[in-house]
């Protein structure tokens, strides 16, 4: 079965991996849709099964990425929610796979356009600044766009 005969009703792909990921030992293809963080995967050579590991995404509490290894350097992306999901691969693929899922985190946890700096001395008396951040997302997909973008690059949206 193609992969758009698992997405549930109105749920739409926002991002698409072109790179695998390792989950308990097996490769899997990243999709994030508006709903879910999704793994899949297309097994055997003459009888095909699907293989799919699914996570809801309001139910994703964080993220955390790691790396191990000196000179071949493998990254590590845990998930977590009510179970803990651990995607290993190549660095440059799960640092991308991390931005991605950031702005899909709940408000809370997400980096916001500003947020407040705290005074460097404590004889100075407690008052916020702003700061904007060099980054906004894009409304449509939820990418991080720099600051200075009209049009967003991954899905096409305008920006304004």
């Amino acid at each position: 079965m193609p992969l758009e005969d698992y997405l549930m009703p109105h749920e739409n792909i926002r991002y698409q991996s072109d790179f695998d990921v390792l989950f308990a030992g097996k490769q899997y293809m990243v999709i994030l849709t508006d709903i879910r963080l999704v793994l899949y995967s297309r097994r055997g050579l003459v009888f095909k099964s699907d293989d799919i590991v699914t996570e809801a995404i309001r139910d994703i509490q964080g993220i955390k990425y790691k790396e191990r290894g000196t000179f071949f350097k493998t990254s590590y992306l845990e998930v977590l929610s009510h179970s803990k999901i651990i995607l290993e691969g190549k660095q440059a693929s799960i640092k991308t796979l991390y931005q991605r899922l950031l702005p899909f985190l709940s408000p809370e946890l997400r980096v916001t356009q500003s947020y407040q700096v705290a005074p460097q001395s404590t004889d100075i008396p407690p008052m916020s600044q702003t700061v904007s951040s060099p980054f906004h997302y894009c409304p449509d997909c939820g990418i991080e766009l720099s600051a200075n973008e009209k049009f967003c690059h991954n899905c096409g949206q305008s920006i304004g």
